[in-house]
C-alpha cells in the first residue's frame, strides 16, 4: 500500500501525469473516479480439491479449506485477506507456501499444486476451464476490487494544504 500512497501523492503534486490504482484516492486534489471492478476467485490446483471434504467446504468453508496451504501475490496476503474477510469473516489462517509478487506467477504456482489462491476473474478464468485448476468456493456476489483512475481536480495546485 506505501508504493500506491506514494504514486497517489505523486500525482497530486504533479510529479506524474498517469496512475492507475487499486488504493482510492484519498487526497483533496485528486478524483476518484472508478475505472472498472475486479472479481476475485478462490482457486487451487485438482489434486487439492480432492481432498476437501465437500459436505464441510458447503457448511464451513473457511474451516474445510483452512489446512490448504496459501499462494499469495504479497506478505501481507492483501487480495487472500480481502477475499477470506469479504466471504468467511476474517483474514486466512492457513500457512503460506509461497509469496510470488506477480499475479501471473502466482497462477502458474497454483496450477503446479504449490496451494491455493484468491486471483482476478480476468486472470483465472480460463484455468479451470481448462481443467488446471479448480474453484474452490463460489458466491452468489464474488469479492470486488475497485480500480480507479485518480484525475487531478480543475485549479487545484498540487502543493495545496487545507490550513
Amino acid at each position: 500500500m506505501d508504493l500506491a500512497h506514494d504514486l497517489l501523492v505523486d500525482l497530486a503534486a504533479d510529479r506524474l501525469d498517469l496512475v492507475v490504482s487499486a488504493i482510492r484516492p484519498t487526497h483533496h486534489a485528486l478524483l476518484a473516479v472508478p475505472l472498472a471492478d475486479e472479481e476475485f476467485l478462490l482457486v487451487g490446483p485438482p489434486s487439492m480439491a480432492r481432498t476437501v471434504d465437500a459436505d464441510r467446504l458447503r457448511t464451513a468453508p473457511a474451516d474445510a479449506l483452512a489446512a490448504l496451504p496459501l499462494v499469495a501475490y504479497g506478505e501481507e496476503l492483501p487480495i487472500l485477506r480481502r477475499y477470506q474477510r469479504s466471504e468467511f469473516g476474517h483474514r486466512p489462517i492457513n500457512p503460506v507456501a509461497l509469496v510470488a509478487p506477480d499475479l501471473r506467477a502466482v497462477l502458474a504456482a497454483v496450477e503446479a499444486g504449490a496451494g491455493i489462491s484468491a486471483l482476478p476473474r480476468y486472470l483465472a478464468e480460463p484455468a479451470p476451464a481448462a481443467g488446471r485448476v479448480i474453484q474452490l468456493h463460489c458466491s452468489e456476489a464474488p469479492p470486488l476490487n475497485t480500480i480507479y483512475l485518480p484525475v487531478r481536480r480543475a485549479g487545484q495546485p498540487g502543493a495545496h494544504r487545507c490550513a
